[in-house]
């Protein structure tokens, strides 16, 4: 029998300590939202369905939007690194029946992406069977996607990180005018969006 194929899964990546910020800034205000609410809009936006790996249960978990959709994954060794979520989000996927497509992975602290560079982002690893990520003035960003083929190589490279995984089996950088790619939240002043920026409503 031939298993059932999904679309891809989106994982977001939202177990790290803050050290920078200070405090937990998963729910810092942002634009008089959450900050991890942005990323879930956009992972929800694009694959139909998403995984949110954190580091421990929180109640405000439950005033995220899409909560009702969202699959929500305790990782108890985050501490490792993002490596570790990563290779917890995959344990969980190869445990279900589901057979995704491919996984795109997100950072919890992107507030400015747009679903139309994740999607992009899909597509090409949709239709190249190929990692993909998007990069702006050379540096890489996210979300990061690997098709279904790659998932066990991505899953044994563990410590060793994505972007060997990425690069031994032919990633494509895909050229993003679009500085949201890159731009992060590590310190209470990035919460400032750059002079420009568009806050396109997601809600």
């Amino acid at each position: 029998m031939t298993p059932d194929r999904s679309g891809p899964v989106g994982v977001i990546l939202a177990a790290g300590r803050s050290r920078r910020f200070g405090r937990d800034k998963r729910w810092a205000d942002c634009r008089g939202r959450y900050l991890l609410a942005h990323a879930v809009d956009v992972a929800t936006a694009v694959c139909p369905r998403v995984l949110l790996v954190v580091d421990r249960r929180h109640p405000r978990l439950d005033e995220l939007p899409g909560r009702t959709s969202l699959e929500v994954l305790v990782c108890p060794g985050s501490a490792a690194g993002l490596w570790a979520s990563r290779c917890c989000a995959l344990d969980h996927l190869a445990a279900g029946a589901d057979h995704p497509s491919g996984v795109l992975f997100f950072l919890g602290d992107m507030p400015d992406l747009q679903p139309v560079e994740a999607a992009r982002v899909a597509a090409h690893m949709l239709e190249t069977d190929c990692p993909a990520r998007p990069v702006h003035s050379g540096q890489p960003g996210h979300p990061v996607a690997f098709p279904e083929r790659l998932l066990g190589a991505l899953h044994a490279a563990r410590g060793r990180g994505m972007r060997e995984c990425f690069a031994s089996h032919g990633g494509l950088l895909l050229e993003c005018a679009d500085p949201s790619v890159i731009r992060d939240v590590d310190r209470p002043e990035d919460l400032i969006p750059p002079a420009g920026t568009v806050d396109t409503p997601r809600g």
